[in-house]
């Protein structure tokens, strides 16, 4: 479907900065990236890739992640975000043949990045390049690239089956303000209340627990991502007041959403780990 690379959500590019490590986040889209300021730590399992200022990885899609993004004085830590579709993924490699896909997906650097690949990272970042061509050129550039990253070493491992609570966690993406219930959960996957929350237990989750952990990590990419204060970045998520936000916030991720932003905060909190995992994570 050439139409699959206008649903590319736009580069993002993340800033930060305080310090801050961000527990068992994921993402819903696999992401090409360029650290360009600071250090990123990216750990799965006991994996961990350490990527320096000029670094690019892959991080795979619905793999729960740890990442640290360390800001280096005077500069705030940044990184550029490319979302790309899996099935761009599984198009290049299938061209490409020969290409060994990792059984399990796990975060990959792009080792020597040749000057040709960096550019085209480039070219597909710039805002409305993309866009502005026609669909099957834009998907060539794109595999091209995929391709690159592949050459380098960076390849996203197989498919995983999306869980009952990733489909309900993009359902709540499309619109993290809304007043979502059970009820409209149940009634947008077909079934029940009662098969719903049991579906949901047997993943070890619950409905309102996907709610808020949605809401906070949309919150966070908000103000990585965006210069809203932080009382419309509490509305764009569902919350009419700051404050309750805030406190939300810090129990989620173990900082106060204005160190993230800034570093203003005279200690330094390395973020607190949760039992489920999060969504629209960009690193």
């Amino acid at each position: 479907m050439l139409n699959d690379v206008f649903r590319i959500p736009a580069r993002a590019l993340i800033r930060q900065g305080g310090r801050a490590r961000f527990f068992r986040l994921v993402n819903t889209s696999p992401l090409l990236i360029q650290v360009q300021s600071g250090i990123k730590i990216v750990m799965a399992d006991d994996n961990a890739l350490h990527l320096e200022a000029g670094a690019y990885a892959l991080l795979p899609d619905y793999r729960p992640l740890t990442m640290e993004n360390i800001p280096k004085a005077p500069q705030k830590y940044q990184t550029l975000a490319l979302p790309v579709p899996r099935q761009l993924f599984e198009e290049a490699y299938t061209a490409m043949g020969s290409i060994a896909v990792p059984s399990r997906p796990l975060p990959a650097s792009a080792s020597n990045l040749p000057e040709e690949a960096a550019a085209l990272f480039d070219y597909c970042c710039q805002p409305g390049n993309l866009t502005r061509l026609p669909g099957a050129i834009a998907r060539v550039r794109l595999m091209e690239l995929i391709t690159w990253f592949a050459l380098c070493g960076a390849v996203l491992g197989q498919s995983q089956s999306p869980r009952l609570e990733d489909r309900v966690r993009q359902m709540i993406e499309g619109d993290t303000a809304y007043d979502w219930t059970l009820g409209h959960a149940a009634r947008a996957f077909n079934m029940s209340e009662a098969t719903l929350r049991r579906k949901l237990a047997a993943e070890k989750t619950g409905f309102s627990e996907i709610l808020s952990d949605t809401r906070m990590n949309r919150a966070l990419a908000l103000i990585q991502t965006t210069t809203l204060p932080m009382a419309q970045v509490a509305l764009e998520v569902g919350y009419d007041s700051p404050s309750q936000f805030s406190a939300r916030f810090k129990e989620r991720f173990g900082v106060n959403p204005r160190h993230v932003r800034s570093g203003s905060e005279h200690f330094e909190r390395i973020g607190a780990e949760v039992e489920h995992s999060g969504t629209d994570a960009l690193p």
